[in-house]
């Protein structure tokens, strides 16, 4: 039994990178006129400029870095996610971030058990710091300290 358990733990984190690694390369088109950013961590840092884009997108390849973005800002934060596993994003944002939707875009596959993208929009409505976090089990599991994460760290001006 933990042979089996350790072997479908392993064939779980493999496809977990390769969504992963997918999910990277991938972007979303934007209407026309519309700008969505997406923050490298040079802009990250940098000085804004006189008209700052307002509508930043993130996805696993942002976790762990700290932006900073104006106030009204709308965010978005796509992250792969399986639930016909049982497992999910256990999301937890602070109060300068205001939730405005959640959604799960299916696989755009035909393939049984593909993974999806949930999705999480938020304004970041007051200043100072905000903080998403999100841990990715099965709910009725106990956490253990193996999950995987994902958190970023928002200062809103």
């Amino acid at each position: 039994m933990v042979q089996r358990k350790s072997i479908f733990s392993v064939l779980v984190a493999g496809l977990l990178v390769m969504c992963l690694l997918g999910a990277g390369c991938t972007s979303q088109p934007t209407e026309e006129g519309t700008p969505t950013a997406t923050p490298t961590a040079a802009e990250t840092t940098a000085v804004p400029t006189a008209t700052p884009a307002t509508e930043y997108a993130f996805n696993e390849t942002n976790a762990g870095e700290t932006v900073t973005l104006p106030v009204g800002s709308s965010i978005t934060i796509s992250l792969v996610e399986n639930p016909t596993t049982g497992y999910e994003w256990n999301v937890t944002s602070s109060t300068g971030l205001q939730l405005v939707n959640e959604s799960h875009d299916a696989p755009q596959t035909e393939l049984l058990g593909a993974p999806g993208v949930h999705v999480w929009e938020y304004t970041a409505a007051e200043k100072g710091a905000g903080e998403f976090s999100a841990i990715y089990k099965r709910p009725w599991e106990e956490t253990t300290g193996n999950e995987t994460t994902f958190s970023m760290a928002f200062t809103i001006e």
